[in-house]
Formats: C-alpha cells, sequence, structure tokens
C-alpha cells in the first residue's frame, strides 16, 4: 500500500511538474500571438505619447506582433489605470505608466484603483523635464517677474498645466506658496495642448514638458526656469530653479505597466523587448526632442519607484495641503 502512495504520489508530482513547464514553455512561445494594446494616458502629442509611441513602434520587431496605441486622458490619468487595472492580465493590455497618474493622482483624488496593489510594473525607461515657460514677448523676463507680479496681482497670472496634480501642477505650487504668491491654473489633458494654449495667448503661463522646446527653438517661446536639477546640452542657458535659489527640485519618471496578475514570464518577454528597443536610434532621438533622461528599470526597481513615488508625492501633496489632503 505504501509502495502504491509512493508511486501515486511520484506520478501526480510529475503531472503537475509536466504541467506547470508546458504552461511557461507555452508563454514563451505563443506570446504574443495578437496585437498588444497600448493605453495613453494623456492626450496625442505630447511627450509621454510620443516618446511611448517610438519606443514600442521599435519594440514591434522583436515582439513579432503590433502595439496598437489608444489614447485615454482625463484624470490626470487616472482614467487610463482605471481601465489597465480591470484588463485581462495576459499581457495583451498595457499602459504607459508614470509617476503623475500612479504617484500623484491617487493623492489627489479618490481612484478606483490601488496603485501599489492593481498593477505590474514592466519598465520605466525616462525621466521627464519640466519647465515653465512663457511667449517670446511676455513681459516676464525672469522667474522673479513672474513671482513678483503673482504677488501684487493675485491670481491675475494663468498658468497651463497638464492636469492638476500632474508634477508641473505641483512644481508650480510649491514655488507659489513658498513665495506667498497666488496664480490661477488652468488644467488640459496632456503637455500639448498645454503648450498650444500658452502659443494661443490662452494662457499666460505654461508649466509643461519638452512640448514647449521646439517652439523655444523657433523664437515663439522663452522659459524661465526648469524644475530638474540638471544641464541640458542644447539648452545650456537655462537654469534650475536649484540654481535660482530654492533648495528643491522636481523628477518624474515613466515607463510601462500591465494589470496585476500577469505572468512572470510574459512580463520579462515585455521587458527584453522594450530594453532592446531602447537602444534605437529613433528611441534616443525621440527622448532627446524632449530633454528626456534616458533610465532602464527593471520590474524589482520599477515597483520600488511605485512604493516611493506614492509616498513621497503623498508627503509633498499633504504639506501643500493639496488634493485629499486640503482642508475645508
Amino acid at each position: 500500500m505504501k509502495f502504491l502512495n509512493c508511486k501515486f504520489f511520484g506520478i501526480l508530482f510529475l503531472t503537475v511538474t509536466f504541467g506547470l513547464n508546458v504552461g511557461v514553455i507555452k508563454a514563451q512561445t505563443l506570446y504574443p500571438s495578437k496585437p498588444i494594446t497600448l493605453l495613453i494616458p494623456f492626450a496625442a502629442g505630447g511627450s509621454t505619447d510620443v516618446v511611448a509611441r517610438a519606443l514600442a513602434s521599435v519594440a514591434e520587431k522583436s515582439l513579432g506582433k503590433s502595439i496598437v496605441v489608444v489614447n485615454r486622458p482625463g484624470a490626470t490619468g487616472a482614467l487610463a489605470l482605471t481601465e489597465l487595472s480591470k484588463a485581462q492580465p495576459d499581457g495583451y493590455t498595457i499602459a504607459a505608466v508614470n509617476e503623475i497618474a500612479v504617484a500623484i493622482a491617487p493623492n489627489m483624488q479618490k481612484v478606483n484603483f490601488d496603485p501599489l496593489k492593481d498593477f505590474t510594473p514592466i519598465i520605466n525607461f525616462g525621466v521627464y523635464t519640466t519647465f515653465i515657460a512663457v511667449s517670446a514677448d511676455s513681459p516676464f523676463k525672469t522667474l522673479k517677474d513672474l513671482i513678483d507680479y503673482a504677488k501684487a496681482n493675485p491670481k491675475i497670472v494663468t498658468v497651463g498645466v497638464p492636469g492638476i496634480g500632474a508634477s508641473a501642477h505641483l512644481g508650480m505650487s510649491r514655488l507659489m506658496i513658498e513665495n506667498k504668491a497666488e496664480i490661477t491654473f488652468v488644467p488640459f489633458p496632456g503637455g500639448a495642448p498645454t503648450t498650444t494654449a500658452l502659443l494661443g495667448r490662452h494662457v499666460s503661463v505654461a508649466s509643461a514638458s519638452g512640448e514647449v522646446l521646439p517652439h523655444v527653438k523657433s523664437g515663439k517661446l522663452r522659459v524661465l526656469a526648469m524644475f530638474e536639477d540638471s544641464k541640458l546640452k542644447e539648452f545650456p542657458q537655462m537654469q534650475s530653479i536649484k540654481e535660482l535659489g530654492y533648495n528643491w527640485s522636481l523628477n518624474s519618471w515613466v515607463g510601462f505597466g500591465g494589470p496585476s496578475g500577469m505572468d512572470p514570464v510574459i512580463t520579462n518577454r515585455l521587458h527584453e523587448a522594450f530594453k532592446k528597443a531602447m537602444d534605437s536610434a529613433e528611441f534616443k532621438s525621440t527622448m532627446d526632442s524632449f530633454q528626456m533622461l534616458t533610465i532602464s528599470d527593471d520590474p524589482k526597481k520599477a515597483t520600488e519607484a511605485y512604493k516611493r513615488s506614492f509616498e513621497d508625492m503623498g508627503k509633498i501633496i499633504k504639506d501643500l495641503n493639496l488634493g485629499i489632503y486640503a482642508k475645508p
């Protein structure tokens, strides 16, 4: 009887092991067997949209299937991430996930997802550079000019931002609170429409990412400062707010993620495809056009970034009495 039990459990073990191995092999060899949907949480034409499309376009070659990009702007990225959190964890629905959507939005408003439990990080590939820009003929020649005017004329200055709760909004909020100045924020569904509003003189100032740079090159816009503590090779004259006397800076990452519960084999397959695509001239050129820094966080490091950013941004938002921490 003992012999039969041993034989039975031996066969059971081999059957389970074989089944698991077959599952892994199927995931490795069959994925992807159809197009992948990539959700973009912001409007078309913005930095997130353009760099994500560039990386996806190159990665298609390694994956052997197309990546269909779908823009889902709204609620500072929360709309797209809500859809992602409810998707099947089969690797066929992924999204561009950034610090704004996964760490800032949940601290600014009630969202229908858990930023630390409902997603599978795949890769973090870049860091935004955020600028404070004005029209070339604006009376604000320096950041001090802008702040002084906002202090003397509360709420008169209109500042376009790619969503309330975006890092660009938080940076401007902190800047104004520290200087006891008041401005009026005008939110847009991304950096591209924010920049368009500034060009059309619908706002006095724009706080946005690399979307403003082509217009700085053409002479239509001027940058007063940038939030990152760095120097740009193409624009060495631009000063960071640290260089202008402030003891802080603001950096914000972007990457790709999927819904929770994804097969690690599929997650790694996607990670390797995107990592390989980062070496392409097309992707590097696109990142340079927005003056974005390149990083390469694997799923483990990206998971740590989600948690760290959620906690850090939560503290900043709480200190500024914004979002869910706002005092009545």
